[in-house]
């Protein structure tokens, strides 16, 4: 009999798909990430199902799409009754290891927990991260003469609280059972980090790596261009920018990158201690990223809810598949999304699932190039007086209140899709105006060219699309409804 592959996921959050040296970034340093991008299938036109965390972990954990079971919100989890990838592992046999943070279902049940992995660490909770150094007692007057309060940027970390953040307790955690052969086979490695979710700080020797003068920013600051969703130029106006210069810019965007130099060092760790302990050729590898990050393109920091700019939702996607799988090592341009991993680790592993999902498996574009999704989707915002679908307001002490603040409002807080394929973007925004973008004439979005008549053809063609999308994603039948005794065939 066969031995079964391990698979292992190792996930960033917040890492933005030009981060990297394989998707032609040359500012940045990520050796690891483009060595396997070279050993393995680079997703070149990979996209988040939503730009926060919990939704976009909820999608890529089902297969459903944010707005199917209502899990588009920071909140909201999966409920008891939901599937998941690590449920359908545990059912197909695999022992699962949850490293690090999973933030898509409750980690307080003990029988969701049972359900789902055979072994949770988290590490610490983030004790020295710089969000929880801010205390309460911040005046108005101290928030008004520091420029860079709402800017997320801390610069860099000393090396005694670096060693006692949650990533690095999780990495020495992970490495010491690799090498102490604690996993049992099958496996399934579920690597999840911080990095390089903001506040924008890290130590030596990552947080001088960056050559701050090789730094380029893009964009114009949102308050130059015209017709972008609200909620920017509200959040642009909070976060109180404005006095910040380029070179302001270029430290936070290095930064940044210093902190993707870091997860890239960990991440090569764990790839070289399942090579020295005999595991890797056996082993699927997926690395990917949750969602994006402004890191200063329009004059703007971290992220938002319900806009769909390329720096929010275009992510890395990386599958190195384990020997004797088919595949050609290549980059696809083929458009793909998150959704898509469900399916793609089902006929990986040779098990099918068990529900009713949307995504696509991504092992079609292993070996030959098609044409998998004619358009991405993705998603975010609420309706009028949906206050469960917000974060919750805190006061001005919170570096979050600028995006908190706006969330309070409409049309800024609007229900919005986007709708992307290779050439054009068009996003539609439930309360205020509707967006369209030539990626090819401005990769960097800078002009919603919605009202030209030149595109109306294609805006209606993606309406339609989306439409469609929405009635054939709306909901899902549980599997439970089937009546006992029955035969069903697909029409």
């Amino acid at each position: 009999m066969e031995k079964r592959k391990n698979i292992l996921f190792f996930i960033a959050d917040q890492l933005r798909a030009d981060s990297l040296g394989c998707m032609g970034n040359t500012e940045a340093a990520t050796p690891n990430y483009d060595a396997l991008s070279e050993e393995g299938i680079l997703f070149e036109n990979a996209f988040c199902q939503s730009p926060i965390c919990v939704p976009s972990r909820c999608s890529f954990n089902t297969g459903w799409y944010p707005h199917t079971n209502g899990h588009r919100t920071i909140h909201y989890f999966l409920e008891k009754e939901d599937p998941s990838m690590m449920k359908s592992l545990k059912k197909n046999g695999y022992h699962v290891y949850l490293m690090g943070k999973s933030h898509y279902f409750d980690r307080q049940d003990e029988a969701e927990m049972a359900a789902t992995c055979d072994l949770e660490y988290i590490g610490c909770e983030m004790s020295t991260n710089a969000i929880h150094r801010i205390g309460q007692s911040v005046s108005k007057e101290e928030i008004s003469a520091n420029p860079y309060y709402y800017s997320f940027y801390f610069g860099e970390m000393s090396k005694e609280a670096a060693a006692k953040t949650q990533d690095d307790l999780v990495i020495e955690r992970t490495l010491a059972m690799i090498q102490n052969h604690e996993l049992k086979e099958p496996f399934c490695l579920y690597v999840s980090l911080n990095l390089p979710h903001p506040p924008y700080e890290v130590e030596e020797p990552w947080f001088s790596m960056i050559d701050r003068t090789s730094i380029k920013i893009q964009t114009q600051p949102i308050e130059h261009l015209k017709d972008k969703p609200s909620i920017l130029y509200r959040i642009r106006e909070n976060q109180n920018l404005t006095k910040l210069t380029e070179k302001d810019f270029q430290e936070i965007k290095a930064t940044y990158y210093g902190m993707i130099a870091k997860l890239d060092h960990q991440l090569g760790r764990v790839l070289g201690a399942l090579k020295e302990q005999g595991y890797y050729e056996d082993t699927h590898i997926l690395a990917f990223a949750d969602h994006g990050d402004f890191t200063g393109d329009y004059g703007l920091v971290e992220k938002t809810q319900n806009t769909f700019e390329d720096c929010l939702v275009h992510i890395p996607c990386i599958i190195r598949p384990a020997q004797g799988t088919p595949f050609q090592p290549r980059t696809s341009s083929s458009l793909v999304e998150l959704n898509d991993l469900p399916q793609t680790v089902a006929e990986l592993l040779h098990y099918e699932l068990d529900y009713t999902q949307f995504g696509k498996s991504l092992t079609a574009l292993f070996e030959n190039e098609m044409e998998l999704h004619e358009y991405v989707l993705s998603e975010g915002g609420r309706i009028q007086g949906e206050k469960q679908a917000m974060e919750g307001y805190t006061g001005k002490a919170s570096i979050y209140w600028p995006r908190l603040e706006a969330q309070t409002r409409m049309p800024e807080h609007s229900k919005a899709f986007m709708v992307r394929s290779d050439q054009y973007k068009y996003v539609y925004r439930l309360f205020e105006k509707d967006e369209f973008y030539d990626l090819t004439a401005d990769p960097w979005e800078e002009k919603n060219v919605v009202d030209d008549q030149r595109y109306r053809l294609e805006i209606a063609k993606m309406k339609d699309w989306l439409l469609k999308k929405l009635i054939e994603t709306t909901d899902n039948v549980p599997m439970k409804t089937m009546l006992p005794g029955r035969t069903y065939g697909e029409e």
